[in-house]
């Protein structure tokens, strides 16, 4: 990895970047882009944390930009985590360790704001602890058993909705596996699953009698004891069992309300008028996952603060996109801050394409489409700090996309069917513009055409670091005078075509074997190109 002091004297020229500069309208402004080369800049020379790479003055000057564009660059920076501005006479953009609950509450967020259904998260938890607990046996060390027999010696006794020892051993199991994006994952989704039980059981509580939470409480507690001493045990086979059986009866305790006389039956949550397609979407009654006024981000700068409350009342409260939820006037008594505290988060908001600021008669701040590439480029920077592998990132990738498989043959029809075909004519039209584009695409529609929002999201998540790892490691078609253009995965573009129609064909013909066994050599081309 390059010195700091090679990442001061890089930075002065055209960086030669790792990363695809950011794309689209809200992320193709001078602001975002000078973003993108700091954080470049900085991911070259190894995330030297707590390094100055530079002064203001000298930033202004080696990136050739405005005191203005360069300090909406930094909030961008700042927002990610990647570095933060000190001021004084020693001061400088310094180089700071990202913060998990941050990157968690960011993603966690934007899928509320999609409304990501808790049958949704249940399914991604099943394929993601799933894994965590088929790879932790192999894995676990010493440390990581003491950690595992200390929860379980804190036996839950309190309502099993609190989740107390319940998010602790599941993080472990995940940690246990040495793997950052499986720990990541888990936590997202743990989190999410919190905050649909607090909103669930605020108003379900008094339905279950004592006796029946008791029962729950006892349940948890002796799966989480027979997965911990299976996963210390090296037993992968009985951990990935007995966490699928803990699973599911997570998902009946989670969506099917208890009746007043205490027997745990009702109604399903897809049947209550509230429920959006799929099953219920998440209306939290507390603001945030994460600590801080607004509870959606860490304590930091104050417009990264304002600019997290306004997110999560957006989220929470369901705002349709196009309306505005006030001018500016209204928005500084609401929150009060200054008109450039405001001005600076609602810049944020923009950048995230939350919402967009209106001007003139009528205008003000209006809810727009939720983009989730800023957040996802946030989680990617975090796991690129983490260092994780190509094997980690290998390892979850497959685990998803081969899920992604089974999914899409459960909900074949006419109308997928259409869809998947579309989606085979799009690719085929595409001009590879280097290793990256069209073959990504394709994996992330698949992806998304599951309606599976978290799934969707963390694919998007390891393409962005997959795509930057390719683009760092191989050389374009102009850079190699001549070299055959790829397809998006880094197989020649025939290559990656026909492994695409083969998957699709086997897809729309609900031939499942067929269809995991296609995904998964063309995966391991994929990784096999990039070593």
């Amino acid at each position: 990895m390059p010195s700091t002091d090679r990442l001061v004297e890089s930075a002065r020229g055209p960086a030669i970047s790792v990363r695809h500069p950011p794309r689209g309208e809200a992320r193709g402004k001078l602001a975002a882009q000078v973003a993108w080369r700091i954080e470049d800049d900085i991911v070259r020379a190894g995330w030297p944390v707590g390094a100055v790479i530079g002064s203001e003055p000298t930033l202004i000057e080696r990136y050739k930009v405005s005191r203005a564009v360069f300090r909406e660059a930094v909030r961008i920076v700042e927002h990610h985590q990647v570095a933060t501005m000190r001021r004084g006479p020693s001061g400088g953009l310094i180089v700071r360790a990202p913060d998990e609950v941050a990157v968690t509450t960011a993603l966690g967020v934007y899928l509320e704001y999609v409304g990501v259904t808790i049958e949704s998260i249940l399914r991604a938890r099943f394929i993601i602890e799933s894994l965590a607990a088929t790879l932790a046996p192999a894995r676990i060390t010493e440390d990581g058993i003491r950690t595992l027999r200390e929860i379980i010696a804190r036996r839950e006794t309190a309502d099993p909705t609190e989740f107390g020892s319940h998010h602790q051993l599941h993080h472990a199991i995940a940690a246990a596996t040495g793997n950052p994006v499986l720990v990541l994952f888990v936590d997202v989704l743990n989190s999410l699953t919190f905050r649909y039980a607090a909103h669930r059981y605020a108003t379900t509580h008094s339905s279950a009698s004592p006796a029946r939470r008791a029962q729950v409480a006892e349940e948890v507690h002796r799966n989480h004891a027979a997965i911990a001493e299976a996963v210390i045990g090296g037993d992968a086979a009985r951990a990935q069992h007995l966490a699928a059986v803990h699973l599911e009866a997570m998902h009946e305790w989670m969506t099917v309300p208890p009746a007043g006389d205490g027997t745990g039956t009702g109604k399903s949550a897809a049947t209550d008028e509230s429920a959006g397609v799929g099953g219920r979407r998440i209306r939290p009654r507390e603001p945030g996952l994460g600590a801080g006024p607004g509870g959606t981000m860490p304590p930091g700068k104050l417009a990264e603060t304002v600019a997290g409350r306004i997110r999560d009342d957006v989220a929470r409260d369901g705002v349709p996109v196009g309306v505005v939820i006030g001018s500016e006037s209204e928005l500084l008594a609401r929150y009060g801050v200054s008109r450039a505290v405001l001005r600076e988060a609602v810049r944020l908001l923009e950048y995230h394409s939350v919402a967009q600021m209106r001007r003139g008669p009528g205008g003000g701040l209006v809810v727009t489409e939720p983009d989730p590439a800023a957040t996802v480029e946030a989680t990617a920077l975090y796991l690129e700090y983490s260092q994780a592998s190509v094997d980690d990132l290998r390892i979850v990738r497959d685990a998803l996309e081969l899920s992604c498989v089974d999914i899409l043959i459960e909900r074949r029809g006419p109308e997928l069917t259409a869809r998947l075909e579309a989606l085979l004519t799009a690719d085929a039209g595409e001009t590879p513009r280097g290793p990256v584009d069209a073959g990504h695409h394709l994996h992330m529609e698949l992806a998304r055409l599951t309606g599976n929002e978290a799934l969707a999201s963390f694919v998007r998540v390891l393409t962005a670091i997959w795509r930057r790892h390719v683009d760092g490691s191989r050389p374009t078609p102009a850079a190699s005078g001549g070299e055959p253009a790829t397809g998006g995965c880094g197989q020649p573009a025939s290559d990656a075509r026909a492994a695409h129609r083969g998957i699709i064909d086997a897809i729309i013909a609900g031939d499942r074997g067929l269809a995991r066994h296609r995904m998964r050599r063309h995966l391991e081309a994929l990784s096999d190109w990039w070593r």
